[in-house]
């Protein structure tokens, strides 16, 4: 019984000497660094740019600076001014990602990125819509300046072709403006028809005007089939129709009944041409 009690405190004798050499092992040196991540202070291109096919311009229309970029903490390689000499740095149009091919309809996008000397980036873009000529646009003229009837805000619809126009405020109401194409069709009596399907909004989901009469939580394709924005006047032109939005501009996208960007409700919205 002695030995066991002996050998018993042999080992625990024998696992201090191993704990207390393992707590003497240093630990690595560690230096703090400071990082962050750069954000966009000011930004000089527009949300989003609409051509007719052969006549975009968009080279001219993006400005030489496209946005300015500011860290406070890390500054940038190249930068300037603020805290660390170095906070802010321009962002230059001829560092784009990419230019789109603006020969062909449809639509694209553009980006810029820089990187701040943390290695973390801050990005921006536009969308750039490029809209092809229709073979049946409807009779009316749909382009002037409109007034949104609830409350007297000014919208402009700008004609990109005979029966396309470009809409940058369907919902009369205070939001940066985008750009959104409208449709106006002849329709088999030869009278208008509104066509508006569904396009990217500013929050990357889908956007489409439909009947001031739709019902809710279909999927875009059933709006664009049966339930049109409409003109329900001709003297003066006045338009009418919802905004509803969708998790993605699909046609198979449903649409949820409920707030996702900008338009949070699906009040009927009246446009009195001026």
């Amino acid at each position: 019984m002695k030995n066991r009690f002996l050998i018993f405190l042999a080992i625990v004798a024998g696992a201090g000497v191993i704990v207390s050499g393992c707590s003497k092992i240093p630990d690595g040196d560690s230096v703090p660094v400071a990082t962050s991540i750069p954000y966009i202070a000011e930004q000089f291109i527009q949300d989003a740019y609409v051509y007719g096919l052969g006549t975009s311009t968009l080279y001219s229309d993006i400005p030489d600076v496209v946005a300015i970029a500011v860290d406070s903490v890390v500054g940038f390689d190249g930068g300037y001014g603020g805290k660390t000499g170095s906070d802010s740095i321009k962002i230059m149009k001829n560092e784009i990602l990419g230019w789109p091919d603006t020969t062909a309809i449809g639509g694209y996008s553009i980006g810029f990125e820089k990187f701040n000397r943390a290695n973390y980036k801050t990005t921006l873009g536009a969308n750039v819509v490029i809209a092809g000529a229709i073979p049946n646009p409807g009779p009316t003229a749909l382009e002037g300046t409109y007034a949104r009837t609830a409350n007297g805000v000014l919208i402009d619809i700008t004609k990109v072709f005979d029966g396309v126009y470009v809409i940058t405020n369907p919902g009369g109401a205070g939001v940066p403006p985008f750009p959104y194409l409208l449709y106006n069709y002849k329709s088999s009596g030869g009278t208008d028809s509104l066509d508006f399907p569904i396009q990217t909004n500013p929050c990357g989901g889908g956007l489409q005007l439909v009947d001031p009469a739709a019902p809710n939580a279909l999927a875009s394709s059933a709006y664009t089939a049966d339930y049109n924005p409409k003109i329900i006047s001709y003297s003066p032109v006045t338009l009418s129709w919802k905004i509803f939005e969708f998790p993605s501009a699909s046609t198979s996208s449903v649409h949820p009944n409920g707030a996702l960007c900008q338009w949070g409700h699906t009040a009927v919205r009246t446009f009195e041409k001026q």
